[in-house]
């Protein structure tokens, strides 16, 4: 897929979360380049134009969102990052927030990307591969809570429709640019079926029976 507007790292004060789905979007201009001051109007519009997610599941992710990090339906990217609100510890790509601090890192840190990347064949990351990686990182986990397991295992249900194929295969290279670069994927187009509620819950659901029998 060829995108009008071109992929640019962010700068130096450019607002960034710890979500690449998000981080895209603004290095690719489709949200402010700036991360900042984005409504809950247009995270629901791009969720659904560019990551085609159904407008019930967009409004709840963007809603959720806008109301526990932002203001006034507003929010700025950096604002995802305050820890333990919807940020968890035990990232895939991302550190841990340091003892004490607000928020977490939002930089991609290199040593878990490749972790995620070593992990896979040469060519393919599969749905394994991510449950896989998913265990070794919830093994550090310091504390632990319902809803941010929740969260971490609705990313990969929403990373295997964005990515895979119909056994939830990924080419690595989408993985390697979207979850190392915070870029829309070169060659990547949006996913055919539309990624709704039902779905996204019962493959979380799924995550979770698979990552008890690998933590057994």
């Amino acid at each position: 897929m060829s995108y009008p507007r071109p992929y640019i790292p962010p700068s130096a004060g450019d607002s960034r979360s710890p979500c690449p789905a998000l981080n895209a979007l603004a290095n690719h201009s489709i949200l402010p380049r700036d991360g900042r001051n984005i409504s809950v109007f247009q995270l629901i519009s791009v969720l659904r134009e560019y990551y085609n997610i159904s407008l019930p599941l967009a409004i709840l992710l963007s809603l959720w969102g806008t109301l526990k990090c932002g203001r006034h339906f507003k929010i700025d990217l950096q604002d995802l990052a305050r820890h333990n609100v919807i940020e968890h510890g035990a990232s895939l790509t991302h550190a841990d927030a340091l003892p004490g601090a607000r928020n977490a890192p939002v930089a991609v840190n290199k040593e878990l990307l490749q972790h995620l990347l070593d992990t896979s064949n040469p060519n393919v990351v599969t749905f394994d591969d991510l449950i896989t990686v998913r265990a070794s990182r919830d093994v550090t986990l310091r504390r632990s809570s319902w809803a941010h397991g929740v969260i971490a295992r609705g990313v990969i249900a929403l990373t295997v429709q964005t990515f895979g194929d119909e056994e939830g295969n990924m080419p690595k290279q989408y993985i390697q640019e979207w979850f190392g670069e915070e870029r829309l994927p070169q060659g990547w187009t949006k996913p055919a079926t539309t990624i709704g509620i039902w779905i996204t819950t019962r493959i979380s659901n799924w995550v979770g029976e698979l990552l008890k029998k690998k933590l057994e």
